[in-house]
């Protein structure tokens, strides 16, 4: 799709079509990412995404030992010093999703069902990596202090998400979704052994010149 843009009775070297192509992909993501400023614009609300990373990250707090209060996207940890935050829209990691999004549908010459299955495998992946953030978020506050927590909130977490998505997009390009299961759980091949007598019988027959039968002419 990206070769149909470049014009036409123009020559490029080699080294400017690499460099025409890299534009036109990152014209192409700029574009997919237009609906990130819709949202923003027109304050699209996620409160049910926001409900389900609250619910499942009090679950998990929980099941470590941790007391949990919510009040909606206000969440309480601990009770003698208590570490109160809201999870926000942002802490949904929905940029996350959109910037995965456009970098996969602004590769060329890729299917539809392709693009499809790498966001369905791509999705979940950036939205457990989330919620490992926001535990790694309270565990350090818990440990150290909440400036600390904060400050690895808007640093080291962020530029963790951001290579999550480059990681997962590399993943999907690079190895077709198909073959992981085979990568990862490799199947054993049935080796079927053939007796000895058998074997010499197939290996004579493959051997054997056949008897050239000439007729007789009757004079």
């Amino acid at each position: 799709m990206i070769r149909k843009l470049i014009p036409y009775q123009v020559n490029l070297t080699p080294q400017q079509q690499k460099l025409w192509y890299t534009l036109a992909f990152i014209l192409k993501v700029i574009a997919l990412s237009i609906p990130l400023y819709f949202v923003i614009l027109f304050g699209i609300s996620i409160y049910s995404l926001q409900m389900l990373d609250v619910s499942v990250s009090s679950a998990a707090l929980k099941s470590l030992g941790y007391a949990v209060m919510n009040e909606g996207p206000k969440m309480t940890v601990g009770s003698n010093t208590p570490f109160t935050f809201y999870l926000t829209e942002d802490c949904t990691a929905w940029k996350s999703f959109l910037f995965l999004f456009a970098l996969v549908f602004a590769v060329p010459a890729v299917s539809l069902k392709k693009r499809l299955s790498g966001l369905a495998f791509g999705i979940p992946i950036l939205w457990l990596g989330n919620q490992a953030r926001i535990l790694g978020v309270v565990l350090t506050e818990r440990v150290t202090s909440a400036q600390f927590a904060m400050l690895t909130h808007d640093y080291f977490w962020r530029v963790f998400l951001v290579f999550l998505v480059l990681a997962v997009w590399l993943l999907w390009i690079k190895y077709p979704l198909e073959s992981i299961p085979g990568r990862l759980f490799p199947r054993k091949v049935k080796v079927h052994r053939i007796p000895k007598a058998r074997a010499r019988y197939r290996h004579r027959a493959k051997t054997r010149r056949p008897k050239h039968i000439t007729r007789k002419t009757k004079k």
